[in-house]
């Protein structure tokens, strides 16, 4: 029924009758019977704070937790009196839905109000407590299977698993799991997007110590807290810089070029190109941009190692986009 159709009212004696009815049986925990005479009250918009309340705590145990979250977010924001008090229900239908980060996210904000009543700071806080804490056993047991299942993957030579792996592990932080992925990050047979991956992880984990790793033949020592975020690389800028002609000239070009680039930086990371690699490489992007456009090419320089590059920046694009994805 909706609230306050036509020119329907509801008299005191009905209105009476349903909210004793109603009260009486969620005291008896019938909660569907609770829900059968106090929903009328909320559809003509006279139900008390204890009627919304009755409503709340029998969607709560029936399970209808989405109809009990949309009411209680109504009432916090149209009932500013009873705020405190819907907020404790709206806390129990989160922590019932197991939705941990979501109460500590929530606290977090709540708690840099001064104004919160003693009592209600003391309840919160415990709550945000045992919050944390089993979100942080949450997160320990979802990593520890992540992690197991990474180690499968890698013995099954599952590269795409072992992608999409990583990318849920990155949500963990990675100093509990650095003494496995340093001896995967040394393995020559571990694919070298999967080796980015790892050190992207420990770089935005802050991980801060020299980390030994094998890429493209070469073993180099890398900390990842010291590394920069891929695109504001010098080297990468660079190169970029060199290619803003096209970008002028031919648009769409450029965007199908700057994505090679991208990618092939991506792959070899943290391995960038040198100064003496740059020029070679934007030469084998101009070609490879003209070649894949069909379009007419005349270079006015000539490298000796261009069609080396090329070679291996369409194998980086064609593994980036095989186990990375084209929307990444």
């Amino acid at each position: 029924m909706d609230k306050n159709e036509g020119n329907i009212v509801m008299f005191p004696k009905w209105k009476s009758t349903l909210e004793n009815v109603g009260l009486q049986a969620l005291k008896e925990k019938r909660y569907r019977d609770a829900l059968e005479a106090l929903q009328p009250l909320l559809d003509y918009g006279v139900a008390s704070d204890d009627v919304v309340t009755g409503i709340l705590m029998s969607w709560i145990e029936l399970g209808n937790f989405d109809d009990a979250e949309e009411l209680c977010q109504k009432q916090m924001k149209e009932n500013m009196d009873q705020y405190y008090h819907y907020l404790h229900i709206y806390i129990t239908i989160l922590f019932q839905s197991n939705r941990y980060q979501d109460i500590v996210d929530l606290l977090d904000e709540v708690f840099e109000e001064e104004n919160i009543p003693h009592q209600s700071r003391t309840q919160l806080w415990q709550m945000y407590e045992v919050s944390r804490k089993l979100l942080e056993d949450d997160q320990k047991e979802k990593g520890e299977q992540l992690h197991s299942d990474f180690l499968e993957a890698l013995e099954k030579e599952d590269v795409r698993e072992q992608w999409g792996l990583i990318q849920k592990l990155k949500k963990q932080p990675a100093q509990s799991y650095i003494d496995t992925f340093v001896s995967v990050l040394q393995n020559k047979v571990t694919h070298p997007i999967i080796k980015t991956a790892i050190i992207e992880w420990f770089r935005d984990s802050q991980v801060d110590q020299t980390l030994t790793i094998q890429k493209f033949g070469q073993e180099i020592e890398v900390n990842p807290f010291e590394l920069n975020q891929l695109q504001s690389d010098y080297i990468l800028k660079q190169i970029q810089m060199r290619l803003s002609s096209i970008e002028q000239s031919n648009p769409s070009m450029y965007d199908m070029i700057n994505q090679f680039l991208s990618h092939y930086c991506y792959v070899r990371y943290p391995v960038f190109p040198d100064e003496h690699e740059v020029p070679v490489i934007v030469e084998a992007l101009k070609q490879l941009g003209h070649q894949y456009l069909q379009l007419p090419y005349r270079s006015d320089e000539e490298y000796e190692q261009v069609q080396q590059y090329k070679e291996e920046i369409e194998l980086c694009e064609q593994h980036y986009l095989l186990i990375v994805g084209e929307s990444s």
